[in-house]
């Protein structure tokens, strides 16, 4: 449906535009048309798509394509938080200050997953059982494609940063890393500041690796790969084998192939969540 983009609403405290992205999508957008529309709730508050609005602004339109959604209040801010997520070009720093705020607000949603409360997967209310919602640091990981220690580092930084401090290390233009932010994040308020501020002017640590060493790395990592798939191919053939195996050596036999399945898992969202953090400081 059609909206007048003088009714669109947008929320303060939303991220900066960045003009060069809306210059970019009105050059787009004039010659292909508005190909994804932008989301707003039912009181046309805008939750997805700031900078196609802004674009369509600049191209002199009155009116825009858009998506309305049912979700309100506390379901549209954690909508606006996802959708900045998969933008590129968040600093550490704001991809932090936006997990902080994710986190307040899936807790106030689910306040059953807040620490300190019931960790598993069902909660007894009465006779009634009912599956609970993930932990925040969980479910976050999944949407980010991360690992859950990754999630968890950066919310721990930017709610024990001071305000100052953040000030310093954004204005650093990447200079300041993700692990240089957790240890300031650690000191006592009263130094945090003056410590950003010493790393904002020091020369970049050089790098710890070399090509040889990730393509050693890399060829290591393959061998592995490769060895466990043919040694599981070469038991195939005995599946039916194993299929009688009596309960408690089947149970074994599962923990095994989720232990390593696990491994795998976690060191992909590792490394992957390192490439994140690596592909939004390059952006600054």
């Amino acid at each position: 449906m059609q909206i007048k983009i003088s009714d669109i609403r947008i929320n303060p405290g939303r991220r900066d535009l960045k003009q060069q992205n809306v210059d970019e999508l009105a050059r787009s957008i004039g010659a292909v048309g508005l190909m994804n529309p932008i989301t707003v709730t039912q009181d046309n508050t805008l939750i997805a798509g700031l900078h196609r609005l802004e674009a369509a602004k600049l191209l002199g339109w009155t009116e825009i394509e858009c998506t309305v959604s049912d979700a309100q209040g506390i379901q549209a801010e954690l909508a606006e938080i996802d959708e900045n997520f998969v933008r590129a070009g968040l600093s550490h720093r704001e991809l932090g200050d936006l997990l902080l705020r994710r986190k307040e607000l899936y807790e106030a949603l689910h306040p059953e997953t807040q620490q300190g409360k019931r960790n598993g997967q069902t909660a007894k209310n009465d006779n009634l059982t009912f599956l609970q919602a993930k932990p925040f640091s969980e479910d976050t990981a999944d949407k980010l494609g991360v690992s859950k220690r990754t999630v968890e580092r950066l919310v721990q930084t930017a709610a024990n940063l001071t305000p100052e401090a953040k000030k310093v290390i954004q204005a650093a233009d990447g200079k300041i890393s993700r692990d240089a932010a957790l240890k300031i994040s650690r000191l006592p308020p009263d130094q945090q500041e003056e410590a950003a501020a010493v790393l904002a002017v020091s020369p970049p640590a050089p790098r710890k690796q070399k090509v040889e060493d990730r393509e050693s790395l890399l060829a290591e990592f393959t061998f592995l790969c490769r060895h466990y798939v043919s040694g599981v191919k070469a038991l195939q053939y005995k599946a039916d084998i194993f299929a009688q195996m009596r309960n408690f050596q089947f149970e074994e036999l599962a923990d095994g192939a989720y232990a390593v399945t696990n491994a795998i898992k976690y060191f992909f969202e590792e490394v992957n969540g390192i490439r994140f953090e690596g592909e939004n400081n390059n952006e600054h």
